[in-house]
């Protein structure tokens, strides 16, 4: 099988093991553009005869490809790879019902999320989506044995008000806790800020998933505090709290795990011994490029290619007034 893979560089998280991963079980050529270049993006997809190759992987940024529906509904075997989905969901996020729109669009095209709730509730609207985590790159994120002196931590920014849950959340963890929020440049700076902080604090609140950040401490070594998706979200996972992490659904559950996690020395240390391991096992880039393979040679639904664009959007309309009228 042949394979191209249009992808974006500079990126975080830095995704490129997972198309190098791909190699060992295909022909696999990928191309890397700059968000300055994918903003003449039809200039780039025509850089391509796409006849060439058996599947078409797009890893570029929504905000570009949404523009090429003409294009890209022409490419056979395409499969389009998108972490930010969940904005779908989100109230108030710009691009609030927008992936949806797109994706019936393009009825031949495999779509690739990174949340499982997220998945499930686009497959119900009749897109052809797979469940696939968001990874880690295990070359630039691992544990150095450093001593952990930051006993709760976040690393990351808390500006968009796409996430105002999370700065809300994370801001009052700050004032009660000494929660330290942080920042760090990607690469050996991001590392070793993970490897100082025993704790870490996740608050994915009104996402339907789990961000990257979440897998990357744990691959670091921290105890990964997070709050709890549900509807399956864990169990896609394959992780348990308690075992690989904690999980909580409220404050007072949060306020109470804090005081284990500080005091307990024990549990705090097969938490983290855990998580690692689970981390590195299962989302390692690297350990994804099989399962992301198997989704490239999955044949097509039928019911899918059965059901007309216009059935599709009818579905969709109706849906999203019955979540209006709820």
């Amino acid at each position: 099988m042949r394979i191209l893979v249009l992808t974006t560089a500079p990126r975080q998280p830095d995704n490129h093991l997972l198309w190098e991963g791909l190699r060992e079980f295909a022909d696999v050529e990928i191309h890397y553009f700059s968000k300055q270049e994918q903003k003449s993006l039809g200039a780039v997809l025509s850089r391509f005869d796409f006849s060439l190759y058996d599947r078409v992987i797009c890893d570029l940024l929504f905000r570009y490809l949404v523009r090429q529906r003409r294009v890209l509904s022409r490419i056979s075997g395409l499969l389009i790879y998108e972490e930010d989905a969940c904005q779908e969901f989100i109230e108030g996020s710009k691009w609030e019902g927008a992936f949806s729109t797109f994706y019936l669009k393009l009825p031949n095209a495999r779509i690739v999320l990174t949340g499982f709730q997220v998945c499930r509730k686009f497959q119900e609207m009749g897109v052809d989506a797979h469940f696939l985590p968001k990874g880690f790159d295990s070359s630039k994120l691992y544990n150095m044995g450093l001593e952990r002196d930051i006993p709760l931590g976040f690393v990351g920014r808390l500006d968009s008000d796409t996430y105002k849950q999370r700065r809300e959340f994370l801001q009052r963890a700050e004032k009660e806790f000494g929660l330290q929020i942080l920042r760090a440049e990607p690469g050996d700076e991001y590392r070793k800020l993970l490897n100082r902080i025993k704790v870490f604090v996740s608050a994915d609140i009104g996402l339907g998933e789990y961000m990257a950040k979440n897998f990357e401490a744990m691959a670091c070594g921290c105890v990964l505090l997070a709050f709890k998706q549900g509807c399956g979200e864990e169990e896609a996972l394959g992780l348990e709290s308690g075992i690989h992490w904690l999980l909580y659904e409220g404050q007072e559950q949060f306020e109470l795990f804090v005081e284990m996690l500080m005091t307990d020395t024990g549990l705090s240390d097969a938490l983290a011994c855990a998580g690692q391991m689970e981390a590195k096992q299962r989302f390692d880039y690297s350990a994804q490029s099989q399962s992301l393979f198997s989704l490239l040679v999955l044949p097509s639904d039928p019911a899918l290619k059965r059901m007309s664009l216009w059935q599709r959007l009818l579905g969709l309309k109706f849906q999203i007034g019955g979540q209006h009228g709820n």
